[in-house]
């Protein structure tokens, strides 16, 4: 890119994303504030809404950051969950899965209604607040070392709420499309087959590279740079995940999950991984989340983008609180997981873009639809973002499990991971 008559290098940009926006977080920090904003915060400073060293143009350009950060994401997620814990909460898991996804469902279409009285636009926008980002969720967590039955909950809630957020979805786009185009609509094998397919293939190839993963890195661990085997791995699943076309977080997490219980101490290894490898994956993620913001957009969200973010954290809160009651999950789960909820970005933004291409060709309802919900989600986004993870941090605070992932975890042998500042102990 050029400032001036200066042709400035790509990596030039880069390096300075990391450095600022590492300042950043270590500045919003000292109130107390999760790491995470601070990358955000300072993205939004660089991108086009302030500075603009790092244009629209870029971001899209450096868009393979992102896909290599949430594979890590969902690996990581995946590792922290072994089947042991996943059966004494498994009960809890599912009744909060389904009351989060569909109390948002429910209050947000119903409330979109009354604003709009417009069915197949509160469909859409109920539809589209299921859909809860895992990132930020698993940043914090791994920055305040949290661990406990919340914890798990949380990263099993947040990493399944895609697929039921995209069978949702397909149901209420499907209907709403029907309406306007005023048709019978799909079948119901046809509102089913695309989840269902990105579904079970991404459950399919997580398993399918998982299992060969472990068995060599069975045979790897103990050697020198073995995280390199892990880090490839995971951006090799992620690369296939998009080739085929299903969920990138669903299949790292599932291989995440293979690895955590074909052998447990294996885990182990993938912690060390993503603390070595992922915290610059992530500040290049978030920062990029930030300069894809526009601040122009935020006043055109008005009432409508308000009620959305009021109706949308009090479903998922009040929807996960009668889950866990249902599920008889603990009282700190119960009270606490809804406020690790409420971020919202890729999934959210990506299928808000499919509503305005697939509904295009429905005329002037259709476009007027489609620009109204891709302003709304992304204003709502910038806002959630930066409240989400301090939400997180809230929760895991009051249910006391700041700091406990130490505490459970056994070290690896000294020669799985190298440097300093790390839980893993340092190379002799």
């Amino acid at each position: 890119m050029y400032i001036g008559h200066f042709e400035v290098d790509t990596l030039t940009i880069i390096g300075l994303i990391i450095t600022t926006a590492y300042l950043g977080s270590k500045f919003v920090q000292r109130f107390g504030i999760p790491q995470v904003v601070g990358f955000i915060l300072v993205g939004v400073l660089l991108g086009s809404s302030f500075l603009n060293i790092v244009p629209l143009s870029l971001v899209h350009e450096l868009g393979f950051i992102s896909e290599i950060a949430l594979g890590l994401i969902g690996f990581d997620m995946g590792s922290h969950l072994h089947f042991g814990e996943l059966r004494r909460l498994g009960r809890s898991i599912i009744f909060i899965l389904i009351g989060e996804a569909f109390g948002a469902l429910i209050l947000v279409t119903g409330g979109v209604y009354l604003l709009t009285g417009s069915l197949y636009t509160a469909l859409v926008f109920g539809a589209l607040s299921a859909a809860t980002a895992p990132a930020a969720t698993v940043d914090v967590l791994a920055e305040y070392g949290a661990h406990g039955p919340l914890t798990t909950t949380l990263l099993a809630v947040v990493g399944l709420d895609d697929a039921l957020a995209l069978l949702l979805f397909s149901f209420a786009v499907s209907i709403a499309e029907s309406i306007l185009a005023h048709t019978g609509g799909l079948t119901l094998a046809e509102m089913l087959e695309l989840p269902l397919v990105e579904i079970g293939g991404a459950l399919l190839l997580g398993i399918l590279v998982g299992a060969p993963f472990q068995w060599f890195l069975n045979q790897l661990k103990g050697r020198h740079a073995v995280c390199a085997f892990i880090v490839g791995t995971v951006i090799f699943l992620a690369g296939l995940a998009n080739s085929f076309h299903v969920s990138l977080i669903l299949a790292a997490m599932t291989m995440g999950v293979v690895v955590a219980n074909l052998k447990s101490d294996n885990s182990q290894y993938a912690h060390c991984t993503i603390e070595r490898v992922g915290p610059m994956a992530y500040i290049l993620f978030f920062a990029l989340v930030g300069a894809r913001l526009q601040i122009s957009i935020l006043p055109q969200m008005g009432l409508l983008g308000l009620a959305y973010i009021f109706l949308r954290s009090s479903g998922k809160f009040g929807g996960a609180w009668l889950g866990g009651w249902v599920g008889k999950a603990l009282p700190q789960v119960r009270n606490y997981l809804g406020f690790g909820l409420l971020s919202q970005a890729g999934v959210a933004i990506g299928l808000a873009l499919s509503v305005a291409n697939r509904f295009d060709g429905y005329g002037l309802a259709g476009a007027k639809l489609g620009h109204t919900v891709i302003n709304v989600i992304t204003a709502t986004t910038f806002v959630v973002q930066i409240i989400g993870p301090i939400m997180v941090k809230f929760a895991i605070t009051r249910a006391g499990e700041v700091g406990k992932r130490e505490l459970a975890e056994s070290p690896l042998p000294a020669e799985t991971c190298e440097g300093p500042e790390s839980s893993c102990p340092p190379t002799a």
